[in-house]
């Protein structure tokens, strides 16, 4: 998308320069979050830009007068601007972020906590799980079941996130998996198992390296041998 080449009023549309490029969101959003002045180098890994993309993104916002500097040289630190006019509504706005996220991780794990029998584990992986994931993409879940049975608890995971997605506008893809499945996909090495777990954020139960540890160990005989 072209940044339009037609000027608009600072003054009354201040946030279509303030958010025009993700790495001031970017910078806004971590500069909005931090309870304390952040340095460049700081910003720079919070949101995955380089020093000197930071650097151009806190000039244009301190043009905007949305942040502030703080310090000399080397020692310069950043923050927002909590006199200006903005500062509450675009921390609400960027809290609301957080919480919708918030609210499709807990619907996850409240659906997980109400399948009978509970599964092992689940998590989300796949680009969610890296933060690479695009407006058209699908939130992956991997779901470990109790049993063997493998369907049914995915099929009835599937119909109870499906309120949730209608809410909050979110596509949640659910791959099952059964115990043996984890034993010999983690005992292998499995690419696919690989890209499934690392990075993973866990949702419910146990991860899927604690998992895989777990499984590969033979069970306990329940009573005693006798001669």
């Amino acid at each position: 998308m072209r940044t339009p080449n037609v000027p608009e009023s600072y003054l009354r549309h201040p946030t279509s320069t303030l958010l025009a490029t993700p790495g001031s969101v970017r910078v806004l959003r971590e500069l909005l979050e931090s309870e304390a002045p952040l340095p460049v180098r700081a910003l720079a890994q919070r949101t995955r830009l380089s020093a000197q993309t930071v650097r151009n993104t806190l000039a244009g916002l301190q043009e905007g007068g949305m942040v502030e500097e703080l310090g000399e040289g080397r020692s310069r630190l950043y923050r927002v601007d909590v006199g200006h006019p903005l500062y509450l509504p675009l921390g609400t706005l960027f809290q609301a972020e957080a919480e919708r996220f918030d609210t499709v991780v807990e619907g996850l794990a409240t659906a997980a906590r109400n399948l009978t029998p509970a599964p092992l584990g689940m998590w989300i992986y796949g680009s969610v799980a890296r933060g690479e994931d695009a407006p058209e993409g699908d939130m992956e879940v991997a779901l470990v079941a109790a049993d063997e049975e493998v369907e049914t608890p995915v099929t009835r995971l599937r119909e109870m996130l499906s309120p949730l997605q209608d809410v909050q506008r979110v596509w949640i893809s659910v791959v099952g998996l059964s115990p043996s499945e984890v034993r010999r996909l983690a005992g292998k090495e499995d690419r696919w198992w690989k890209g499934a777990t690392d990075p993973h954020l866990l949702v419910f139960g146990k991860g899927p390296d604690e998992l895989a540890q777990e499984l590969e160990r033979p069970a306990r005989p329940r009573g005693r041998f006798r001669g």
